[in-house]
């Protein structure tokens, strides 16, 4: 992230093979990621362990989930409900912040009015960590009622009691408006939506002999409202609270060949909503209680994982999803790997109960995926392929001969997705790619904002004291909704985009030691996004923006 100069989380997911990303218009705008084909809300994503899937919609907007202390981003493809539960269909974006030590100011400023301020600090005192970052961003994409801002806090306070033990306390909260310029094809001065998240969380774990003891409860809460005062039929509003308590407890043991682990998990969510014409959802509830188990063995060179999930919930009912894995280590250079899993998405509260819409009878959408891998490594070279084969069920559309939410959809995904990786000395390169062919198999019809085809290189060089990136992407062809009446289905082309960006450290630096250590420095930096202004459209009717020039200085100490 720090090489790249990265925003925010999405700039690393354009890049991650099988992760395809949407943003509807400039930066600020909404954010949406499509894992292997799977819906936007079919993925669950993860801030240090705590779900951050609005439990509303059970969708999470990406524009302003920032990169900053970000020590790295996982993305685990395929169905992992037997391990997380609902909204793990698609896959699962885990989001893992640093340690920080010492303290870092970071200020920035470009075109379009963009405007960045961050600041992080941290240190230990005897069995004590403490660390807080934030910042503040604004800027506008240039159509118009598109300008956007964002401020963000977040610490952590972890407590080591013994070196076996650990207890922390994480935090994180954001505030973030922007406009909407657009409505179909006609221009909005006024329209804007704002959020406020806040979440907490209280982690600890325990290890004893070959038992390892770890939990957490947590909290996370949603403020949105929605804001038109020039729409032609009126005032609009809309205002939506939501919230997610969860308590989650996990028991491993080691053994000679491996592990199992077993563990429960509750959650309850809460939804308030209402709008222009009043009230829409008043304590809208839904709980649900869990319990999983998961098995690890090795012989030889070959690996597996068996795992399997039991959920019960008093609006829906239950699920049970099983997962398999094999991986077979042919030689020192060569693993072989196979898959197996079931997954489901529980139906959101607004699916369930929203006035006209709203379904209580709705069941969880299912889905399972097999896949088929290979990875090979030698020297400064390493390649990693799949192939995978995603079909789901019971997917929660409209019905118009019901007049309401229905179990009544599927589709299919199959691909294939990969990467090839070169590092040596000073240089480093990044090869991937996706292939994909994502089908609704009730119309024959591509799924939409699913493109068959997704390029990225990326390519980082460390001469001396300064750090160069560029990173090219090739987005294919895609289906998106045309955005005024009659709302057909429309091919919207292919674009490729090309970023650069460079920093120089005029005096220390930071040690890359797996956790962010500061000592004396300045380094100046300077990034172009969009460097060959191609005018292109990730989403139709949401234009991006054009070639922007931003240059900064970061300080640590």
């Amino acid at each position: 992230a720090e090489a790249r100069q990265a925003e925010t989380i999405v700039d690393l997911l354009a890049t991650i093979p099988g992760a395809q990303t949407s943003t509807y218009g400039a930066r600020g705008q909404l954010g949406s990621l499509f894992v292997r084909g799977a819906d936007s809300n079919q993925t669950l994503v993860l801030w240090n362990g705590i779900p951050l899937n609005d439990p509303f919609s059970d969708e999470f907007n990406f524009a302003f989930l920032a990169a900053e202390e970000v020590v790295r981003v996982e993305v685990v493809p395929g169905p992992f409900s037997a391990l997380y539960g609902s909204s793990a269909m698609g896959g699962v974006v885990q989001v893992i912040t640093a340690g920080q030590r010492g303290a870092r100011l970071q200020l920035e400023a470009g075109q379009r009015d963009h405007r960045r301020a961050s600041v992080a600090a941290g240190g230990d005192h005897e069995r004590l960590h403490a660390e807080i970052a934030g910042h503040r961003r604004e800027g506008r994409g240039g159509t118009g009622n598109d300008e956007y801002e964002s401020s963000e806090a977040s610490g952590r306070l972890r407590w080591t009691p013994r070196p076996q033990s650990e207890v922390s306390l994480l935090l994180r909260w954001n505030d973030s408006e922007t406009g909407i310029p657009f409505v179909g094809f006609t221009p909005s001065p006024r329209r804007h939506i704002a959020w406020r998240e806040t979440e907490w969380a209280l982690p600890w774990s325990h290890t004893a002999a070959a038992w390892e003891v770890t939990g957490s409860l947590s909290q996370l809460r949603y403020d949105n409202e929605f804001r038109d005062p020039e729409d032609p039929f009126g005032f609009t509003r809309g205002d939506t609270e939501s919230r997610a308590d969860r308590a989650r407890a996990v028991a491993t043991r080691r053994f000679g060949d491996g592990w199992w682990a077993g563990g429960g998990e509750w959650q309850r969510d809460r939804v308030d909503d209402g709008g222009t014409f009043g009230t829409n959802l008043d304590d809208a509830t839904q709980r649900t209680a869990a319990a999983f188990g998961e098995l690890h063995l090795e012989r030889g060179r070959l690996a597996a994982d068996l795992g399997v999930r039991r959920d019960d919930n008093d609006a829906y009912g239950g699920a049970t999803s099983p997962r398999l894995g094999v991986v077979w280590a042919a030689t020192s250079e060569l693993r072989l790997r196979g898959s197996y899993g079931e997954a489901f998405r529980a139906p959101a509260l607004v699916e369930l109960y929203y006035p006209f819409t709203g379904n209580p009878d709705l069941r969880p959408e299912r889905g399972r995926t097999a896949e088929v891998g290979v990875a090979w490594q030698r020297g400064a070279w390493s390649v990693d392929v799949a192939a995978f084969d995603s079909r789901q069920r019971d997917l929660i559309t409209y019905d118009f001969v019901a007049a309401r939410n229905a179990n009544v959809g599927s589709a299919r995904s199959r691909g294939v997705d990969g990467e090839l990786r070169f590092r040596m000395g000073i240089v480093e390169l990044r090869l991937g790619g996706m292939r994909l062919d994502a089908e609704d198999r009730d119309s024959g019809s591509r799924l939409r904002n699913r493109p068959k085809e997704t390029a990225q290189l990326v390519a980082i060089a460390r001469p001396g004291a300064a750090v160069l990136s560029a990173v090219a992407s090739w987005v294919g062809e895609r289906v998106n909704v045309f955005p005024e009446f009659p709302y057909a289905d429309t091919v919207n082309p292919g674009f490729a985009t090309f970023d650069l960006a460079g920093s120089w450290q005029l005096r220390g630096g930071s040690e890359a030691d797996g956790e962010s250590r500061a000592v004396p420095g300045i380094a100046p930096y300077v990034r172009v996004l969009n460097a060959l202004d191609r005018e292109y459209e990730a989403v139709l009717g949401f234009p991006a923006a054009g070639r922007t020039l931003i240059g900064g200085v970061r300080l640590e100490w």
